[in-house]
């Protein structure tokens, strides 16, 4: 930003400050005198303190910067999802509205302290050019960029579409970093990233994000799906929609969607603001597309917001069986302002609650400003679904059918929060230019794994092991007290015992191990709707609703629907 036009914004804001004063800020009402008091008074000290520090301070302070760090401050009082976007990101919130932005089409995170790629979007420039999932970047237009932020990257990879720009690439197994020129297009992020049948009748879409274009991208799914079925001779049982790891979106898609699939005139969801004048409710206003066909939402624990929106007004209206772990439990509604020198405001303004009239916010942020963060499920409240079934309040969205086997699969999350399967596929794909037609997880690429991680100093502890680890803790800090020998002698055989059991962990989740690895290593060599293909026949979640849907009677009991 230019000295002169942070100048102008500095003179902005003490004006802007004043004429609040002066003018009451327009909204506030004899009855909000108390608030009008202190709002005055705010405003008051804080232009007054920026005009000073502006003017006086020892070093020459940026205006702009420092009435950003302000504004960062005051936010992080807030809930996380209140967010000050700046001009320089104002692309963000296109993004996340439309689904479309001028770049390479590549998705970057840190990783190892590196520029990494975590995910290519079919069709761009990426893919065409070669690039991988597990890539590095090391250098764009020769500035070295492998250290960069993803914000800081922003600025190399995002631009008018027809540009060009030049890349240095770091691939594991390949010794010479990788020279690739890549062009800047207009990149369409899908909503819809796969649509299929599964068991010859059974139609399946995944849904990963909710712009403007998912109700019309949903629309055109379920039209496929039908038109899938007619060339297998057959008709559609069922539909799976898959939710999983979508982090939501506009609220009006998540409504427009919901819309498909129940009566015309149906509550979907309502938000409640600061004031009961605030509530607005929001109803299907047209007639449904699939108003009888039986119906599976699948979710887990980073389904959220417009995500949970549309698996709670499904569960409520029992118009579906949600499948599969607890949602994230996000009940709160974000608006997005214009602010002056084309920044952003988005901010929570509202809480949703589903047809039964439950929030399903598991955190409450109320007291974030004191240090205070907080979960409640101890205090949830129930209510009651449209058939009677019992529903709570505050802990995300309750799936109606959990997979036995969860629980036990503890050291896999290890290994992904480690990234010990991403880091693995990285290795295993660097020299190979294609995987074999009929490649598969055997016990060879299995015992490499193996090998890989215990060469990676990955370490696992059960939970058992930890508690027990805590246990002699105890027994060795009691105070004022000679620790039991025995009891610690006793300890120490059981922790062997266990330590032991823990190297075979890997052996006995195998199962689950072979796919996340298949599913990483297709990552390296495949686009993503032809990975979602080709593991969906070893998704648990998928084969769970795949039985349930062809079982009416099971169906219409776990929604205790007459028969």
């Amino acid at each position: 930003m230019s000295r002169f036009r942070a100048r102008i914004l500095t003179m902005a804001l003490w004006a802007l400050a004043v004429s609040l004063v002066l003018t009451s800020l327009g909204f506030y009402t004899v009855s909000d005198n108390a608030s009008y008091m202190k709002i005055s008074k705010s405003l008051a000290i804080f232009g007054e303190f920026f005009r000073q520090v502006s003017n006086e301070y020892v070093d020459e302070i940026d205006p702009a910067e420092f009435i950003e760090a302000g504004i960062e401050g005051m936010v992080k009082h807030l809930d996380p999802y209140t967010s000050y976007i700046g001009d320089e990101d104002s692309e963000e919130v296109d993004i996340i509205t439309t689904g479309v932005y001028g770049g390479l089409g590549i998705t970057t995170s840190l990783l190892d302290s590196a520029v990494t790629i975590v995910g290519i979007t079919e069709g761009c420039s990426a893919e065409k050019a070669g690039l991988r999932v597990g890539d590095r970047i090391y250098a764009i237009d020769s500035v070295i960029v492998l250290k960069a932020t993803t914000t800081e990257l922003r600025k190399y990879t995002r631009g008018k579409p027809g540009t060009t720009v030049s890349m240095r690439i770091l691939r594991t197994g390949v010794q010479d970093t990788l020279s690739i020129v890549l062009s800047r297009q207009e990149v369409t992020l899908k909503n819809v990233t796969y649509t299929g049948i599964v068991q010859n009748d059974i139609g399946y879409l995944r849904l990963e994000r909710f712009t403007h274009n998912a109700p019309s991208e949903v629309r055109d799914a379920i039209a496929s799906l039908h038109k899938q079925a007619q060339e297998k001779k057959s008709s559609l049982r069922g539909i799976i929609v898959d939710l999983r790891d979508n982090p939501g979106g506009l609220l009006d898609a998540a409504v427009s969607i919901s819309e498909l699939f129940v009566p015309q005139g149906t509550m979907i969801v309502s938000t409640r603001g600061r004031t009961s004048e605030s509530e607005r409710r929001y109803y299907s206003r047209r007639a449904p597309l699939e108003p009888t066909l039986p119906l599976a939402v699948l979710i887990n624990d980073n389904t959220a917001s417009a995500s949970e929106i549309v698996a709670g007004a499904m569960q409520d209206l029992d118009r579906g069986v949600i499948i599969g772990e607890r949602s994230f439990g996000k009940g709160l509604v974000q608006t997005i302002s214009s602010l002056p020198y084309d920044a952003t405001l988005k901010m929570t303004t509202a809480k949703y609650y589903t047809p039964s009239g439950r929030c399903i916010q598991k955190i409450d942020y109320n007291g974030r400003r004191h240090g205070i963060i907080k979960s409640n499920p101890d205090t949830t409240k129930t209510f009651k679904t449209s058939t009677g079934r019992i529903v709570r309040d505050a802990t995300g969205i309750l799936p109606d059918s959990v997979l036995a086997e969860q629980g036990q699969v503890d050291i896999v999350s290890e290994l992904f929060k480690h990234s010990t399967f991403f880091a693995f596929a990285n290795e295993y794909a660097g020299d190979k230019k294609a995987l074999p037609e009929k490649f598969t997880v055997d016990k060879r690429v299995f015992d490499q794994f193996v090998a890989f991680a215990k060469r990676s100093k990955f370490t696992y502890e059960s939970p058992a092991f930890r508690k027990l680890t805590e246990l002699e803790k105890l027994l060795k800090a009691a105070s004022g007290q000679t620790p039991n020998q025995s009891a610690l002698t006793h300890l120490a055989a059981v922790k062997a015992q266990l330590a032991k059991d823990q190297t075979q962990e890997l052996e006995k989740q195998r199962s689950i191990i072979s796919l996340a690895l298949y599913e990483e290593i297709l990552e390296r060599f495949y686009p993503r709707s032809m990975v979602i293909g080709k593991i969906l026949g070893e998704d648990a979640d998928v084969s769970t609703a795949s039985v349930i849907l062809h079982n009416p009677t099971r169906y219409k009991t776990i929604l205790k629907q007459p028969q």
